[in-house]
């Protein structure tokens, strides 16, 4: 008596299995009978993060707060003059891609290191002169003894540099603590390579060339 396994040629084939980390749906992603990259979002819930693990609404907003304060504007031309880009400054992709990702803690002692303003709030008020309530104003306010706050722009530079270094500083020290792994897998990863990517195409660009194509 034969097995099947003696009369038909048989092999085993293993295949990656994926799992969603919001919705818990697992899948084999074959393209032509092969198998695929990694999936760019859940075959099930369709989000595209769904190798991040769940993140709280809170945490997400600290992250978008980072990267607006962690900026550089890249230069670009355009067919009428200059353009900027912002992309986030190296060491902040580098910190927000790390694994394990930043906690919020982490996250909200980054974004305050020396604490000059309200709980974590950067949609400061823009106004000029003085001030009754320095909880949520731009930092460099100097107190006045009638109570209210005078602006000082010089103190508000001075300021914002030292909680520049301060900020860079500790993101270093958090990337060390992680062993400078970055997960290359994560959509943050993809995201932020990608902004990086579109900045160096922006500054390719050649409005001129552009023109005379089209002439």
């Amino acid at each position: 008596m034969y097995t099947i396994s003696e009369l038909v040629p048989c092999h085993k084939v293993e295949v990656t299995e994926y799992e969603c980390a919001k919705c818990g749906h697992k899948w084999i992603n074959r393209i032509n009978g092969k198998e695929g990259s990694m999936p760019r979002r859940c075959a099930e819930c369709k989000k595209w993060d769904w190798d991040e693990g769940r993140l709280s609404r809170y945490e997400k907003r600290l992250r978008r707060d980072l990267l607006k304060i962690e900026v550089n504007e890249i230069k670009y031309p355009t067919i009428d003059g200059t353009g900027l880009y912002p992309i986030p400054t190296d060491i902040c992709a580098t910190f927000l891609r790390i694994s394990p990702r930043p906690t919020e803690e982490e996250l909200k002692t980054v974004l305050n290191p020396i604490c000059y303003l309200g709980p974590y709030d950067y949609n400061h008020h823009s106004h000029n002169g003085t001030c009754s309530d320095q909880a949520y104003c731009c930092p460099g306010w100097r107190p006045e003894k009638s109570g209210v706050y005078y602006h000082d722009r010089k103190l508000e530079e001075d300021m914002m540099r030292i909680e520049k270094d301060v900020r860079h500083k500790l993101m270093q020290q958090i990337i060390d603590s992680r062993g400078g792994i970055v997960n290359t897998n994560s959509t943050h990863y993809r995201y932020l390579e990608n902004k990086k990517l579109q900045a160096e195409s922006l500054s390719r660009f050649d409005p001129l060339e552009m023109l005379a194509s089209k002439g």
